[in-house]
């Protein structure tokens, strides 16, 4: 018997064994802890000092980093690697969606659980697709779950991002880019490296994720904001990367002949996102046709939608003939 139910996160009770899967609040419950990725809404898990926690080693690094201090009481699970506990087995796969990702698999006697997390079932130039697992529940993210939000094809976004950029060079001002600084800001940054010879600037907050990534063998090429990408910047040969949330107005204050580009998927919904120049429309998120895609070849008995647009993903599955409803 498997019992979820949400409390400030998903709960997942079984054979007298309590997990809380990325809980949205610090939180003092006893339960052990499973975290998805490092992404700043998913890891106040890592902040509970007592809970013994499961997650990647990438992201227990880069979660250091975020929080500025040791991680206590965590567990590093590789990829594939098989956890037993209380006759229950658990095991972490890659979830596609940002480095370090995971989705996390529970195996009871003969019910098999997949909690996806934030996922991508699309390959990025840093991240491989998540693959399907067939089980028989389904704990599923919903960002993009609506109808109708289907993204362009991976390739043809970075085509755009690099010939706006060229393009912003050859006129004379300097292209800023904001990226959310863990997914989003080395997807980037490889898309320079491999296929342009524009340098890559990155304000500090992406810098320290990038080094952090950089130590776990991937090859990234970057100019902190702070030191060698000065010059980089008054030259204005090269692509700056700001944070997401970066304030647009100050950027402009501060940069005032510079072109301003926002890459994210809710440019595939949204216009003007942020009074940016320009928005792309790329995510680290599967859109709706992929989520129904993944789902169909995972073929679970049950589907919980959590998250985005998780009462109208419920609705388009059951009308597919799966068993799904809203968590929250």
């Amino acid at each position: 018997m498997i019992a979820i139910y949400w409390d400030n996160g998903v709960v997942v009770r079984a054979n007298n064994f309590e997990i809380m899967l990325d809980p949205v609040i610090k939180t003092n419950k006893n339960s052990s802890i499973f975290i998805s990725h490092a992404h700043r809404d998913h890891i106040y898990g890592l902040l509970n000092e007592y809970c013994l926690k499961y997650t990647t080693p990438q992201t227990i690094a880069i979660g250091e980093v975020l929080i500025n201090k040791k991680i206590k009481n965590v567990l590093p699970c590789s990829y594939g690697e098989r956890i037993e506990i209380q006759n229950l087995e658990l095991q972490l796969i890659n979830s596609g969606h940002v480095f370090g990702s995971a989705s996390l698999i529970i195996r009871n006697k003969d019910v098999t659980l997949l909690y996806t997390g934030d996922f991508n079932f699309t390959k990025s130039l840093i991240q491989e697709a998540i693959s399907p697992v067939e089980c028989d529940i389904m704990i599923v993210e919903a960002t993009y779950g609506k109808p109708g939000i289907v993204f362009p094809p991976r390739e043809e976004v970075y085509v755009d991002i690099i010939s706006w950029t060229a393009k912003i060079i050859n006129n004379g001002f300097l292209p800023i880019l904001l990226v959310y600084p863990l997914g989003k800001a080395q997807e980037i940054t490889k898309l320079f490296n491999k296929f342009s010879s524009i340098p890559v600037v990155t304000h500090s907050r992406i810098s320290k994720i990038n080094e952090v990534i950089r130590s776990f063998g991937e090859d990234l090429i970057f100019y902190d904001l702070s030191e060698d990408g000065k010059e980089l910047i008054e030259s204005k040969d090269c692509v700056v990367l700001f944070p997401y949330n970066y304030n647009v107005d100050k950027l402009r204050a501060k940069y005032p002949n510079s072109k301003i580009g926002v890459i994210t998927g809710w440019a595939a919904i949204y216009k003007n996102i942020k009074n940016t120049d320009i928005s792309f429309p790329l995510s680290s998120h599967s859109d709706y046709p992929q989520l129904i895609n993944f789902i169909s070849k995972c073929n679970p008995k049950k589907v919980f939608t959590i998250h985005g647009y998780a009462k109208e993903l419920a609705k388009s599955l059951r009308k597919i003939g799966i068993d799904a409803k809203s968590i929250i």
